[in-house]
């Protein structure tokens, strides 16, 4: 799996190839909170629409499956926002958790 674009891959190969040729550093989305920790990394958050960009945020979700045998697995992202925390160093933006929100709840639940 790219840990950037979170493209999976079934062949060795074929990952290293696409990771030569892929241009993703980070999420897709806007960054909308940074801070610099102690330790020198800084943390940034990322808002993903999951209109916007289905196919990231549909690889996010089966990721977490692999971790959460009870997390729910839906396809249709459509309807959430995801926010992406990541810690950032001179590689790129590195996936270090994330929880989603739907944009609309009939139940007026925040998260």
């Amino acid at each position: 799996i790219c840990e950037f674009c979170l493209k999976y891959m079934k062949k060795k190969k074929t990952y290293l190839r696409h990771r030569g040729e892929c241009t993703c550093r980070g999420p897709p989305g806007t960054e909308i909170y940074r801070e610099k920790t102690d330790a020198g990394s800084n943390l940034c958050v990322y808002e993903i629409d999951g209109k916007e960009n289905r196919v990231y945020c549909q690889n996010l979700c089966l990721l977490s499956k692999l971790f959460l045998d009870h997390k729910n697995l839906y396809y249709d992202v459509d309807p959430f926002y995801f926010y992406v925390i990541t810690e950032v160093d001179e590689f790129g933006a590195h996936i270090v958790g994330y929880f989603s929100k739907e944009k609309q709840s009939a139940e007026d639940y925040n998260l």
